[in-house]
């Protein structure tokens, strides 16, 4: 209970930021609107009007529904969204089970929803990269596939999706389910819903892209009444949401309307035109009276005139004082397109490079060692907010955690190292080569011995500082993987999650990703990048060393200007150093393992290094170096088992010659004389998996040709294992097979059984359930026999167990034999020898219904307990029942559980709440040891919302309630505490007792 209450009492789950982030998503769309923008997931037509809260038009899904028309033909298409600023999608989520019953009821409204032209969205703040990928990827699937058999067929394989996909897909089955009434969605229903659903993810909970976006939109009409303005539009939001209300263009609020009046286009009067060009005016930057000034500026780059640390620096290095120097700046930037600008106190040089070459010759060597000195005190600062928990870094500001030197003043500073290390000829009064032996020293000191709070600290200038001086900066990199501990480990250590976290690593990927362009660092960063990789322990954010040696290594859109050998080269030195991080490179790098690529970081002052590349590869190209990476591939294979295995799932992305390779190796005598029989079930069971699905699917483009398929055949009966537990658990894989096939493929799976019984008894079918992806197909399977004999092998003994894989083969048993037989199989069973536990968990296994009930009283007796204590207390089969089942489970000190019966048995279900009931399990959750998943705070805030509106409620009994969930009573739920607020008001003595 201790977890849910401080879960509840966040303030940025239940807190004013929901209803903040709801109200800035209905803004967006009315800035669209304004704009002529268009809404996201349909045609590109105007948008006409937005409704809100459009629930008494009865729409379920109906915080946001956005109207456009085609002008031409006046059609209508329409956007019905739910907002929230933060939900899990999982089949666990209760608030994602709502969003899909919403959304399922208004999908199958005919006249409300248009299939085809309406589109139904959920809208989110950030969510965790898995389910990021696996939702969008699992939706792009459906709006992607010709239909529901080709949808799934694409889900099912693995170059299609990976299992982040497939698990999502079973998180919208199970709730699609709850949602048609406990009814299973064909797989054209399923396909159809998942093309009109949409995920969108906004940032507006922060100062993020999406908002930055939207104020560049603004930007376009009004530059100086930027926040002004949008603070405008979501101040009518929040008027037209609280009314639920509607917005158009005709009824938009007169200054509103008047801020974003289209201006007239206009265009130079042909008069004005002329033969002659203007001629170009000369930069003269040098004849400036404090030219030399202005060259101190263009070494420093930036600086927030703001910070004191900032301003010391620079009289270090101008020998100034600050206030004299600066008012040489300022008269500069007076100047026509002056190349120092300056915006709340922070001043930027713009044109850096053309400065270099302009005001180098002013430089000297003692100024250069000046700014060193300089540079290695700013750069070697350590952040405070490290000395915060990871979870308060966001907050560093609040906390007084702040850099003594400016974010701008450590950039222009690693800015001036990457011009010095890379433009070192515009200084030409400096010795040969002091300006690069500047750069890397500086590079050398800052990150010699570096510990992971500085590393950390220069995240962001990483790139910067890997262009200064590729060498020291590599030389770095390498030190500090060698050190015990690894600072790196650490780093990888400090991920969060959400808008509190952060990458403390990206920058360093950025910079090896800058470096790999050059064709001469490519090795190098490619071993740094797999030493990393085989380090990193994994998170939610996508910036991992992994995806950036995939990203380089492209074969259709390489990130490197190293020829094809040099990568050859490359990926046989990383497979010697970090031969597991290879494999996995080597596995992305086939066909259809990659199908997107936003590229990788660029080099900023190093670009001649990408001067002569069109970065265009030809087929040619392409397959040479899909070639390469598949021989190395199979070469890896033959020396290790499970990486064979794994290949052998791949066998479909080789190239023929490949293909052909390890076809020939598998069928070798010395191969199949090597293994051990374990080994060889383990081969046999994927060459008959993968034979399997191109067998189901031959009739698509990607399937394998029949030759193929036959030639992995024959090579599979090389393998063929005599023990029937290795022969028959493909039968039993969660998804190899089409819907079509199935009343074959369940023949298959009985007489497997039989072979299996036949071999080892219930012993051996224990340990079939052990080693297939799916011990419910054995459970069910083994039912629908209607073998007498197995009731008794199984029960009771098999209900003794914590083995996942056992018990859910056993509760699969029960249902099923239930189901073909009903209760007159239960009442036939002779509990005589079976333990009370025994006998609660059976009934556990039945539906949650007054039969079984029955059964529970008849059987256990006083001992019920066995049977309340560990039901899963879902939906009721009936709610006539209802009071009955929460009372039972609150007796049995279950009050989450009896909630859970209450939410979804009465109030879902629009039947009157039995108050004291709902008050009881409410109060006792508060001292409660249960299990804080099996209810959330959505239904405890629900049941509480029904008891305010009750009339005829106890006062004192509610104001007891609400008082032990003040935390959580908040106005986005609109679930405040008011019957406290009413008592406070007219009894403020109830409060002192």
């Amino acid at each position: 209970m201790d977890n849910l209450m401080k879960q509840i009492s966040n303030p940025s789950s239940t807190g004013g930021l929901g209803i903040h982030f709801e109200n800035r998503v209905q803004a967006s769309f009315v800035l669209l609107m304004l704009t002529g923008g268009f809404a996201p997931c349909l045609p590109t037509w105007p948008i006409c009007k937005i409704k809100f809260q459009g629930k008494y038009q009865n729409f379920d899904i109906d915080d946001l529904i956005v109207y456009t028309k085609q002008l031409e033909t006046n059609k209508e298409a329409k956007l019905s969204c739910q907002i929230k600023r933060s939900i899990d999608i999982t089949s666990g989520s209760r608030e994602f089970g709502e969003v899909m019953r919403a959304a399922w009821s208004d999908f199958n409204k005919k006249g409300l929803f248009t299939e085809g032209t309406d589109a139904i969205a959920l809208i989110t703040g950030p969510l965790s990269a898995k389910d990021t990928r696996g939702v969008r990827d699992l939706l792009r699937q459906a709006q992607n596939s010709e239909s529901a058999e080709d949808f799934i067929q694409r889900v099912d394989l693995s170059k299609f999706s990976g299992g982040d996909q497939r698990s999502k897909l079973e998180v919208f089955k199970s709730h699609l389910k709850a949602a048609n009434n406990h009814n299973d969605v064909t797989d054209e229903q399923l396909w159809r819903f998942l093309k009109s659903f949409h995920l969108l993810i906004y940032d507006l909970d922060i100062e993020g892209v999406t908002l930055s976006l939207l104020h560049s939109l603004i930007g376009q009409y009004s530059v100086d009444r930027v926040q002004d303005i949008w603070a405008r539009i979501v101040n009518l939001v929040e008027w037209k949401n609280e009314n639920a209300g509607f917005v158009t263009i005709d009824c938009m609020p007169d200054d509103i309307l008047t801020l974003f009046q289209r201006p007239i286009p206009r265009t130079i009067p042909n008069n004005f035109l002329a033969p002659a060009l203007l001629p170009a005016r000369e930069k003269g930057w040098g004849r400036l009276e404090y030219a030399s000034s202005l060259a101190f500026a263009n070494l420093i780059g930036s600086w927030n005139e703001k910070t004191e640390g900032d301003l010391k620096i620079i009289s270090s290095l101008t020998r100034e004082m600050y206030h004299d120097w600066i008012n040489k700046i300022q008269d500069i930037i007076h100047t026509p397109d002056a190349p120092v600008v300056l915006k709340n106190g922070i001043w930027n040089v713009t044109k850096r490079k053309e400065l270099l070459e302009e005001l180098g010759s002013r430089i000297f060597d003692r100024h250069l060692d000046n700014f060193k000195q300089c540079a290695v005190a700013v750069l070697t600062e350590r952040h405070p907010k490290f000395e915060l928990p990871p979870e308060n870094r966001f907050a560093a500001n609040i906390y007084n955690k702040v850099l003594k030197h400016s974010d701008s003043l450590r950039k222009g500073i690693a800015e001036t190292l990457a011009l010095l290390g890379t433009h070192a000829d515009n200084l030409p009064n400096c010795s040969l080569g002091k300006a690069d032996a500047v750069a890397a020293t500086v590079v050398r000191d800052v990150l010699q011995n570096a510990d992971w709070v500085l590393w950390g600290s220069l995240n962001d200038l990483l790139p910067l500082l890997a262009e200064a001086a590729p060498d020291e900066f590599l030389q770095a990199v390498e030190n500090a993987l060698q050190q015990t501990p690894c600072p790196f480990d650490e780093l990888f250590l400090q991920e969060g999650n959400g808008i509190m976290g952060g990458s403390y690593v990206a920058g360093l990927l950025w910079a090896l990703e800058t470096l790999a362009w050059d064709e001469q660092f490519l090795v190098r960063t490619s071993v740094v990048l797999g030493e990393l990789a085989s380090r990193d322990p994994g998170g939610t954010y996508t910036n991992r060393p992994i995806n950036s040696l995939t990203t380089i290594f492209l074969p259709w859109l390489p990130q490197t200007t190293a020829p094809i050998e040099k990568r050859k080269v490359a990926l046989q030195i990383l497979r010697r150093e970090v031969p597991d991080i290879a494999w996995r490179l080597l596995l992305n790098l086939l066909p259809n393992q990659r199908t997107t690529s936003i590229g990788s970081h660029k080099p900023l002052w190093r670009k001649t290094t990408l001067e002569h590349t069109e970065n265009k590869v030809t087929r040619d190209e392409y397959w040479q170096q899909v070639s390469i990476y598949a021989d190395l591939a199979v070469e890896m294979a033959k020396s290790d088992l499970f990486k064979l295995v794994e290949l052998i799932e791949h066998f479909d992305h080789l190239p023929p010659v490949s293909f052909d390779k390890a076809l020939k190796y598998l069928s070798s005598k010395d191969m199949i004389d090597s293994i051990s029989e374990n080994d060889r079930n383990h081969i046999w069971t994927a060459l008959v998996k993968l034979t399997q699905r191109h067998k189901a699917f031959s009739d698509k483009d990607w399937a394998l040709s029949l030759d193929s398929v036959s030639q992995i055949e024959n090579v599979a009966k090389l393998f063929t294992p005599t023990n029937p537990i290795y022969l028959y658990r493909w039968l039993f894989n969660e998804r190899d097979f089409r819907k079509n096939q199935e009343p074959e493929v369940e023949k298959q799976r009985q007489q497997a059984i039989k072979d299996v019984l036949e071999y080892g008894g219930i012993d051996a079918i224990y340990e079939l359930v052990r080693k297939v992806e799916s011990p419910i197909k054995v459970g069910k399977t083994l039912a629908s026999m209607a073998v007498k004999e197995i009731d008794s092998l199984i029960l009771p003994n098999a209900l003794n167990t914590d083995n996942l894989q056992i018990v859910q083969f056993v509760r699969s048993y029960v249902w099923q034999r239930y189901s073909e037989q009903g209760w007159t199989w239960v009442d036939r069973l002779d509990y005589k020898n079976w333990t009370n536990v025994q006998i609660g968990c059976f009934l556990s296994y039945l539906p949650f219904m007054a039969e079984t009930w029955e059964r529970v009283n008849t059987l256990l007796g006083d001992d019920e307990i066995e049977y309340w204590s560990r039901v899963n207390a879902g939906r009721l089969e009936s709610s006539d029942h209802l009071e009955f089942a929460a009372r039972k489970l609150i007796e049995h000190s279950r009050p989450l559980a009896a909630i859970d019966c209450l939410y979804y048995g009465g109030i879902l279900e629009k039947r009157p709440l039995n108050q004291k009931l709902a008050i009881q399990a409410l109060l006792e959750v508060i001292s409660s040891n249960e299990t804080v998943y099996s209810i959330s705070r959505y239904e405890i805030v629900e049941v509480i919302k029904v008891l305010q509106n009750d009339p005829e409620i106890i006062k004192d009994d509610l104001c007891r309630v609400e008082w032990a969930y003040l935390p959580i009573l908040d106005s986005r739920d609109e679930v405040s505490p008011k019957t406290l607020e009413e008592k406070l008001a007219t009894e403020p003595r109830f409060f002192v007792k």
